[in-house]
């Protein structure tokens, strides 16, 4: 098994507990060809949920930036975009020092991104930081 499979399995089993300990019911489609981790079950609707985590900052400039892939695989590229309605929620995931920072971002405010840069510090002004622990976009529906 490849470190980055064994990593997305270990970040999809956080978000798992995660939800549960919210009081939230979750389903796990068998195998994994769908192109969703979950599904989140409100009591009011079924979400879609894609799960993605890194543990790891970028090394470049934005040396305080985490990124996020918002494609299939490792890899950024056209090729590998999830498709319209694949998903309904982005449950992304930066462990930094430790601390578990979710960031619960809409589908439809991804757009076109084929990745995020995250900035889970306290004077962030980041694009996602309003999406930072916004489980009330899962747990209100």
């Amino acid at each position: 098994m490849s470190e980055n499979k064994r990593a997305g399995t270990l970040y999809e089993q956080m978000f798992f507990c995660e939800c549960l300990d919210r009081g939230l019911n979750i389903s796990v489609p068998i195998g994994d060809y769908c192109q969703y981790d979950a599904i989140v079950d409100t009591g009011c609707k079924l979400i879609k949920i894609q799960v993605k985590g890194t543990a790891s900052q970028r090394k470049d400039r934005s040396s305080s930036a985490y990124s996020i892939t918002c494609g299939m695989g490792h890899r950024t590229s056209e090729k590998n975009r999830y498709k319209e309605g694949a998903y309904d929620i982005l449950a992304a995931l930066v462990i930094r020092g430790g601390c578990k920072y979710w960031y619960i971002i809409p589908k439809e405010k991804i757009g076109t991104n084929l990745s995020l840069k995250l900035f889970p510090n306290p004077t962030s002004r980041g694009k996602w930081e309003p999406y930072r622990h916004a489980w009330d976009l899962i747990c209100k529906v």
